[in-house]
C-alpha cells in the first residue's frame, strides 16, 4: 500500500513598518502556523536586516508546522512595504533553508487588497500613518497615487492629521485667542506649554512620524470646529486619491489602515464622500497574511474563491509567536 504524500503548503509574509509576520497554510486554506517579528520595512531597517528578519520569522513559522515543512512549500509570496529597495538578492536572502521555490515579491497594497477579496482586480486605499492608493491587477500594483512619505505627500494620513492639529494650535496661540478650542487645548496639555516657540521646538526635537500621535486627538475632540475642518479636509484628500484612479464601477475598493477603517470623524467623512463619488463595492482589509497566502495560492493552483474564505476564517484561530 503506497503512502499518502504530505499536502502541499503555501507561505505568505506581510512585512511592514510595525512588524514582520509570516504564515503557512495548506492548499485548501487552513492556516497551520503564524510567527511574528520586528518591523521589516527595508526603508527603515535596511535591506539586509529586513531580509534577515523575514527569514527568521519564516523559519520559525515553518518549524512550528513541523519537520520537513519547508520542502512542502510550493509557492511563497512576500508583501513588502518599501519594496522599491528590494531585488533578487533580497529575495534570495529571505528564503528559508530548504524552501524549494523563490518567493514572489508584491506590494503591501496588493496584500491589503487581497486580504479582503479573492477578486483579481480592483482598488485599494491605505490610510494609516501614511496614505496611498493603488490599482491592483493579479497581485501587481499597476497604478499608484501618493504614498510619498511625510515630506512630500501622505495627505490625509495619520501623520497629516497630527501635523494639522498642531498647526491649528500654533495659529490660535499666535493670534492670542483668549479661549482655545478643545483640540488646541488638548495639544497644549499634551505638550505642556502655551508658548508657540516651545511648541515648535518640542515638535522638531522628535522624529517627524511623532506628529502622528496627535491624530487621535482629532477623533477625541470631534465636535471641535477645528477638528471637524481637519477631518473633512483629510477625507477630501483621501477620496481624491481614489477618484484620480478612475475606478471601473464593477471592481471592488478595499479600505485599509486605521484612519480609513476605525470609527471616527475622518472615517465618517471619508465614507460619506465615497458614497457620493463612487458606486464600487466597498470592503475593509483583513489580515495582510490572508492576502499574501491568497496570492501564493494563485501562484500554484487554479483559483478557488472558497479557499479565500477559509484562509480568512482560519487565520484568526491560529496564534502567533514573536521571534
Amino acid at each position: 500500500m503506497s503512502e499518502v504524500a504530505p499536502p502541499h503548503l503555501l507561505l505568505g509574509a506581510d512585512v511592514g513598518g510595525t512588524a514582520t509576520r509570516v504564515a503557512v497554510a495548506t492548499a485548501g486554506g487552513e492556516v497551520l502556523g503564524v510567527a511574528a517579528g520586528p518591523a521589516g520595512n527595508p526603508n527603515s531597517v535596511g535591506p539586509e536586516e529586513s531580509a534577515r528578519r523575514v527569514r527568521a520569522a519564516a523559519e520559525q513559522c515553518l518549524a512550528r508546522v513541523g519537520e520537513g515543512a519547508a520542502e512542502r512549500v510550493v509557492a511563497a509570496v512576500i508583501g513588502l512595504a518599501g519594496g522599491a529597495r528590494a531585488d533578487d538578492a533580497y529575495l534570495t536572502a529571505t528564503r528559508p533553508a530548504g524552501l524549494p521555490v523563490q518567493p514572489r515579491l508584491v506590494s503591501d497594497l496588493a496584500v491589503a487588497f487581497s486580504s479582503a477579496t479573492p477578486a483579481p482586480r480592483g482598488y485599494v486605499l491605505v490610510a494609516g500613518t501614511g496614505a496611498v492608493a493603488g490599482r491592483i491587477d493579479a497581485g501587481e500594483l499597476r497604478e499608484r497615487r501618493d504614498g510619498w512619505g511625510w515630506l512630500l505627500g501622505d495627505e490625509g494620513s495619520g501623520y497629516w492629521l497630527g501635523r494639522e492639529a498642531v498647526r491649528d494650535t500654533l495659529t490660535q496661540l499666535q493670534s492670542g485667542t483668549p479661549s482655545l478650542g478643545a483640540l488646541a487645548a488638548a495639544v497644549v496639555e499634551r505638550l505642556g506649554t502655551r508658548d508657540p516657540v516651545a511648541v515648535v521646538q518640542a515638535c522638531y526635537a522628535q522624529p517627524p512620524v511623532w506628529l502622528s500621535t496627535f491624530a487621535e486627538l482629532v477623533a477625541r475632540h470631534a465636535d471641535d470646529p477645528a477638528a471637524i475642518s481637519i477631518a473633512h479636509r483629510a477625507a477630501g484628500h483621501l477620496v481624491h486619491l481614489l477618484v484620480d484612479l478612475a475606478p471601473a464601477p464593477d471592481q471592488p475598493v478595499v479600505l485599509a489602515g486605521s484612519v480609513a477603517t476605525r470609527p471616527g470623524p475622518v472615517r465618517e467623512a471619508l465614507w460619506a464622500r465615497l458614497d457620493a463619488a463612487l458606486d464600487n463595492p466597498r470592503l475593509t482589509a483583513e489580515s495582510g497574511l490572508v492576502g499574501a497566502l491568497w496570492l501564493a495560492t494563485g501562484e500554484a493552483f487554479a483559483v478557488d474563491d472558497t479557499v479565500h474564505g477559509r484562509l480568512a476564517r482560519s487565520i484568526g484561530r491560529t496564534s502567533g509567536t514573536l521571534v
